[in-house]
């Protein structure tokens, strides 16, 4: 695979990557409060509502409501009528279908990722890797667990499927909730150092290689996480 000689770009993601302020209010609220869950700070069981959302957030009760609805559909929240919102908690056999489901998906889109591959996104893939091995070396947890989602993101934005580009990345977010559960095997490989074989196969241009590397990928969170 040719490298890019243009200067490597912020890389991409969804709107959890962009500055806030250039989204509109609805689309600022669902960012914030997903970034809440995901990061932990919304904790699985714990209740809140919108009230307390729009003070926390600063943001108006529309576009607030509007995000907890949006959410609730993807899973990761519960709306209760009159009470707010309940942050879900996966259970273990929700977790392993969800994983099942990762490896019908994401190595197909690997495939197609491979395939559709251009120098710049390269690029933006190395420029990920490289901030991946920095954020283990510094025990940044919450932000290695961020550069794995924008990896993920942006070789779904490059298959170029926009349907299971969608649902690749509802299962990725609700399965990211388990980063914060304890290792079973703490000698587990890093979490980069395997993206960082998956980008060896890409820049290859194997495509078999990096279907399979991307499924053994996934199949290593149930290794690591739940034994």
């Amino acid at each position: 695979m040719p490298r890019s000689s243009k200067t490597s770009r912020t890389p991409a993601g969804d709107g959890a990557d962009h500055d806030l302020s250039a989204l509109s209010l609805g689309e600022q609220a669902y960012v914030a409060v997903k970034r809440l869950i995901l990061s932990h700070e919304l904790r699985p069981g714990e209740y809140i509502n919108v009230a307390q959302l729009c003070e926390r957030l600063g943001l108006g009760r529309s576009p607030v409501h509007l995000a907890t609805h949006r959410l609730a559909r993807e899973g990761l929240v519960e709306i209760l009528p009159r009470k707010g919102m309940l942050v879900k908690a996966e259970t273990l056999d929700g977790f392993l279908e969800l994983i099942a489901a990762r490896q019908l998906v994401e190595p197909f889109l690997t495939g197609l990722a491979v395939d559709n591959m251009r120098p710049e996104i390269v690029d933006q893939l190395q420029a990920l890797v490289a901030m991946g091995w920095e954020r283990y070396r510094q025990k940044d947890h919450a932000g290695g667990m961020e550069i794995d989602r924008r990896f993920h993101h942006l070789l779904y934005e490059t298959a170029g499927n926009r349907t299971l580009a969608e649902f690749a990345a509802l299962l990725l977010d609700r399965s990211m909730l388990l980063w914060f559960r304890p290792k079973v095997d703490a000698a587990e490989r890093a979490n980069v150092a395997e993206l960082e074989d998956l980008l060896a196969c890409i820049v290859r241009g194997d495509r078999e290689a990096a279907v399979r590397t991307m499924e053994a990928h996934v199949g290593s969170i149930r290794r690591k996480y739940l034994g």
